[in-house]
């Protein structure tokens, strides 16, 4: 098991296809690994996308070969649960989160019982931006925005900014908020971003992400009042 401290909060990343051409045959190692849910799973997602299901493989798998690590089992022995909201765990395990997106995914792993989420986003162009601003984002995260923007920040940068903020808080917080982004707030009546944030009397953390590339945006949220101490690490 790799070493860690208790504030410590190891990020592991793993690129994904992104097209078509740079698939490879992995079906042998996923009939190896992947459960008979999560095989159905990946045939149902391959319906829509053959890109997006051996995406959604290659995260699973990197899921798994990185837990299996932590747990001192095989990849395919790692019984991966589910809470009433449908946030996945490990019982006897660390805590962790997993998020992906275009060409990328990424994995934060917590040994303590406190609670985290990771979000990483592909910065592409969003349509309607003024209406996904008004739907999802608080008053405050709004003048933010508005704010920042006029000082000649990018538009889109910022909105990306907030959406990987709110979503790596939800996933700390458990994912039965979905649907509730008007009910957590990041930003102050000053418009100044919080790092340290608050839902239902428990503190949350906010940390901007880098290393990740261009064009990638990227927020970690551990419980707690103090600033982890974030570490990378490699299956290599």
């Amino acid at each position: 098991m790799p070493n860690v401290v208790k504030t410590e909060v190891q990020l592991w990343k793993q690129a994904l296809p992104t097209s078509e051409n740079q698939l490879q045959s992995a079906l042998a190692l996923a009939q190896d690994t992947l459960t008979p849910e999560e095989q159905q799973r990946m045939r149902k997602i391959e319906k829509v996308s053959l890109l997006g299901a051996h995406s959604w493989m290659t995260s699973r798998l990197f899921l798994r070969n990185v837990l299996a690590q932590y747990m001192q089992q095989q990849a395919r022995d790692i019984q991966i649960e589910y809470g009433p909201s449908g946030k996945p765990y490990i019982h006897g395990g660390p805590q962790f989160s997993l998020s992906h997106t275009k060409g990328l995914c990424v994995l934060a792993v917590k040994p303590s019982n406190t609670e985290l989420g990771v979000d990483v986003e592909w910065m592409r162009p969003l349509l309607r931006q003024q209406a996904i601003i008004h739907r999802f984002l608080t008053l405050e995260e709004q003048g933010y925005v508005l704010d920042s923007a006029s000082k000649g920040e990018e538009h889109f940068l910022l909105l990306w900014e907030m959406i990987t903020r709110k979503e790596a808080w939800i996933k700390a917080c458990g994912q039965a908020l979905c649907g509730q982004w008007r009910a957590l707030n990041t930003v102050d009546e000053r418009f100044t971003k919080l790092d340290l944030v608050e839902h239902e009397g428990r503190f949350y953390m906010l940390c901007k992400l880098d290393n990740l590339g261009s064009g990638y945006n990227a927020t970690l949220c551990t419980e707690g009042r103090t600033e982890p101490s974030i570490r990378w690490m490699s299956l290599i």
